[in-house]
């Protein structure tokens, strides 16, 4: 046994020796744990790419849920919308006039953002990140061409003739008794074209398959595939109802420009937007590649959301960016887009909405144009005059009056929002919308524009007139009787000051309009203030944010 230990290997190593390598391998590895690394220790924000990993970043919402948050960038929920013709029609009453405000459709981006969006495709096209390789070769002069700068996008066309296509289909018996001519259905639209294209995508839809009555006489064998309608508009600074802000400088001076009109925008965002803007750096920060992402910046990534999803329906490029955790903390991927929404509703809320005063001055012209239409629809011994300035009879002495069946006017997102406040329609609780809000109080919130305010957003009125004696007895001894439905979006919606019925009686519907309307005076509160005018005037309504 003794000479066989003597014959060992002897590039064997003894196990002394080992015994000391491990312990050196063991100190080592303590001494390179013990030592940060440099992820961690470098100052961006405590963090880089490695730390702001594809795989650390939040779920992304699905699409379905991000069109519903992208404030007046969200797409028109069409496919939530019903189909169907019109079955709920008051017993012993007819349908007699039809009122529609409609937003146009979806558009692209503003030339002023699209440029802000070039730099920003410039600033990230360096980035090689795993997940992001489409930012290197994003083609943003195919998506968003300067040219076309806040022109109708093809998807806008679309919105419109679907909307109208359904309102054909809804209003199928109107349609029959009611055929086109200019003096029975009345088309106006702001002078930009987005809108003037949005009422002719309308009128392809509402009146498909229809051609003026004949009324039996030889019909022509040309004929064009649909219906040319006549669409007047008004030039901008006169133009009081659809395009209502360039005609009121006072507006202009007291309101957008105002000191304190976007101080609850500003209060809320820095809760939240250094932070997202610090964490996208991260995100955009490789080795010796930094990225500087503004919070400017930040809503330019939400814009480009928006109209991605809204024009191509498209959320998995500047979408996915809005994934980014917020203190680190991974989350259901929606706190983000929650954030944004919000405060682009706080700012519209001041800017555009009842959070000023002032702002229902500018839908009070549209209400009036509204309820004296309606009551010559109600009175059959009178008829409505036309709103158009001139009249298509060459002879100066004619007066041209008619009693119009449908009244369809194409604007813009601040015109639903001024008539809204008009109305009070999004500030029944009198609650004003302010940064300090719970989580829970802006999930209820009555002001969202994600949900009456998207492109191709609309507001109908529909007028029921007695058939007879058998129609149900007016609440209130007016006359004329008639009941007045109001739709948002195509779904029913109840008007401030009617109770808790869809169909609200006339008499009360007039009370509450002309009560919503009393003391308004465009011209002196918009217009007059240089002629000695006091701004503070009863007459006038403030121009200071309720908050």
């Amino acid at each position: 046994m003794v000479a066989q230990s003597r014959l060992r290997n002897p590039l064997a190593p003894s196990r002394s020796w080992l015994a000391l390598a491990a312990w050196s391998f063991v100190l080592l590895l303590i001494s390179l744990l013990s030592v940060p690394s440099q992820a961690q220790a470098k100052p961006i924000e405590g963090k880089s790419w490695h730390a702001t990993s594809l795989s650390n970043l939040s779920p992304a919402p699905p699409k379905k849920w991000i069109r519903k948050h992208l404030g007046t960038k969200s797409p028109y929920p069409h496919e939530d919308r019903h189909v169907g013709s019109l079955k709920d029609t008051p017993q012993g009453y007819e349908l007699v006039q039809l009122h529609l405000i409609n937003r146009h459709g979806t558009r692209y981006p503003s030339a002023s953002k699209i440029a802000a969006f070039t730099t920003l495709t410039a600033k990230l096209q360096g980035a090689v990140i795993p997940g992001f390789e489409w930012l290197k070769n994003w083609p943003i002069e195919k998506l968003f061409p300067a040219a076309k700068g806040n022109l109708l996008a093809p998807r806008g066309d679309s919105d419109l003739y679907q909307i109208g296509h359904r309102f054909a289909v809804r209003y199928k018996g109107f349609l029959d008794q009611y055929s086109y001519d200019a003096n029975t259905y009345d088309f106006q639209s702001s002078i930009k074209s987005r809108c003037s294209q949005s009422g002719y995508g309308y009128s392809v839809g509402f009146f498909e398959g229809r051609h003026a009555n004949y009324s039996g006489l030889h019909k022509p064998a040309h004929m064009p595939p649909v219906q040319p309608v006549d669409i007047y508009t008004i030039p901008l600074i006169q133009d009081e109802e659809l395009a209502v802000k360039y005609s009121c400088p006072r507006w202009t001076d007291d309101v957008k420009g105002g000191a304190n009109v976007t101080q609850q925008k500003k209060a809320y965002e820095k809760t939240f937007l250094p932070d997202l803007a610090n964490e996208l750096s991260a995100l955009f920060t490789h080795g010796s590649v930094v990225s500087n992402i503004t919070t400017k910046d930040v809503g330019s990534i939400y814009d480009l959301c928006g109209f991605e999803v809204a024009l191509y329906d498209n959320d998995q490029t500047w979408c996915q960016l809005l994934r980014t955790q917020s203190g680190g903390k991974k989350t259901d991927g929606k706190s983000n887009f929650l954030n944004l929404e919000i405060s682009g509703d706080l700012e519209d809320y001041y800017v555009h909405g009842p959070g000023v005063p002032f702002n229902r001055h500018l839908g009070c012209q549209l209400g009036t144009s509204l309820l004296s239409a309606m009551e010559g629809a109600l009175n059959t011994t009178t008829s409505v005059t036309s709103t158009k300035k001139k009249s298509d009879d060459d002879d100066d002495d004619v007066d041209e009056s008619h009693q119009f069946r449908g009244l369809f006017k194409f604007g813009h997102s601040e015109t639903l929002m001024f008539f809204s406040s008009f109305l009070g329609l999004y500030d029944r609780t009198g609650v004003p919308l302010t940064a300090n809000m719970t989580s829970e109080q802006f999930a209820h919130r009555e002001f969202c524009t994600s949900k009456f305010s998207t492109f191709a957003s609309n507001m109908a009125f529909e007028v029921y007139r007695p058939r007879s004696e058998g129609a149900k007895k007016s609440i209130k001894s007016d006359t004329p009787k008639g009941l007045i439905r109001l739709l948002v979006n195509e779904e029913p919606v109840i008007i401030p000051g009617c109770g808790s019925d869809y169909f609200c009686e006339w008499a009360t519907f007039k009370e509450a309009l002309t009560r919503a309307g009393a003391g308004c005076d465009f011209q002196k509160c918009c217009t007059a203030l240089g002629a000695g005018v006091d701004p503070n005037a009863d007459v006038c309504l403030s121009v200071e944010p309720v908050a």
